[in-house]
């Protein structure tokens, strides 16, 4: 049987993934000086003004330019690093910290199963975008709402959301295979738990990890775009007022849901505005998609043994006339 990841379409979503970050970087620290700044006004062939910033999407400007002369192509790769990443980062600690609460849950708090489960059916009513908005502008390190340790704060609180539902199913899967036969065997024969879990219940869920972290790969990611919708920059934002009442706000990072959330208020005047970080999301979940279902399918996949497989030609040679019944004749005798 082979295994997911060293299928093709998992090496092509795992290769243009990785490629968008290592672009981005290298956008960051060595292209972004030698790209040319697009133009504020387009001509014509007599030399005539025939457009003012913002401009749409073209074969010069593929995802537009907006009204602040920023080419928004260069602006969704150089946010590519800051999502995948934060994401990643997420999905990382998502998996870690459920994993080793759900095993602790699975093996020795049994007897708080019923209490823990109501817990997390009430907390799977709410959703995990209103609890992010509670806190995010909460940062546990300092009293700043940017910089690194704004970022650190964020990715805490994208993390707390989903704990709850994660180490419920964690919890959940190690009980029910801990009742298997050859673990009750292996009590019964004096193995403690925490042999029982470094001998058993690591390798179950070790086949499972990677799995688990491109599912959550695709939930943070479906929250990014929400927090962008609602204008919650995940790289903090500075505002610039510019008079007594109107300001206006711009995020520190090009994260894709930043540069969504920032230009929001634009759809209305150039739909288009959000095409190039719309886009890119796309393709990301596309990727991890398909990554997904990769890896879901190895699981599903049932090894049968090879001297039980039967080939094509022994199925046709099993007819119907080789079912074929004889007539039975009886006689009654006087």
């Amino acid at each position: 049987m082979k295994k997911g990841w060293t299928r093709l379409p998992f090496i092509f979503s795992l290769l243009f993934l990785t490629s968008l970050v290592a672009v981005s970087f290298l956008y960051t620290y060595v292209l972004k000086d030698h790209i040319k700044t697009p133009p504020t006004f387009l001509y014509d062939g007599n030399g005539k003004i025939m457009k003012m910033r913002p401009f749409p999407p073209s074969f010069d400007f593929p995802f537009g330019v907006d009204r602040l002369g920023n080419n928004l192509f260069w602006l969704v790769i150089d946010g590519a690093k800051y999502t995948i990443l934060i994401g990643l980062s997420v999905s990382l600690l998502r998996v870690g910290l459920s994993a080793f609460i759900g095993i602790i849950y699975g093996i020795y708090l049994q007897k708080m199963r019923t209490l823990f489960t109501t817990f997390e059916r009430a907390f799977r009513f709410i959703p995990a975008i209103l609890l992010v908005m509670l806190f995010f502008d909460v940062n546990l390190f300092s009293d700043a709402t940017k910089g690194f340790s704004y970022i650190v704060s964020i990715i805490f609180w994208l993390t707390i959301v989903s704990l709850p539902s994660l180490v419920h199913a964690i919890g959940n899967d190690v009980s029910h295979f801990s009742n298997e036969d050859f673990i009750t065997a292996s009590r019964a024969i004096g193995a403690t738990k925490f042999r029982i879990i470094r001998k058993h219940v690591m390798p179950f869920l070790r086949s499972r990890i990677l799995l688990m972290i491109v599912q959550q790969m695709i939930s943070v990611l479906l929250l990014l775009i929400h927090l962008g919708v609602f204008r919650i920059f995940v790289g903090g934002s500075t505002t610039i007022q510019l008079d007594t009442v109107n300001s206006i706000t711009f995020p520190n990072s090009n994260e894709w849901s930043s540069l969504i959330g920032v230009s929001y208020k634009e759809l209305m005047l150039d739909q288009w505005i959000v095409f190039g970080p719309s886009i890119a999301f796309i393709l990301t979940l596309i990727a991890f998609n398909v990554m997904k279902r990769m890896l879901e399918g190895t699981q599903e996949e049932i090894a049968i043994p090879k001297n039980e497989k039967m080939s094509s030609k022994e199925l046709n040679q099993i007819k119907k006339s080789d079912f074929a019944f004889k007539e039975a004749v009886v006689t009654n005798i006087d």
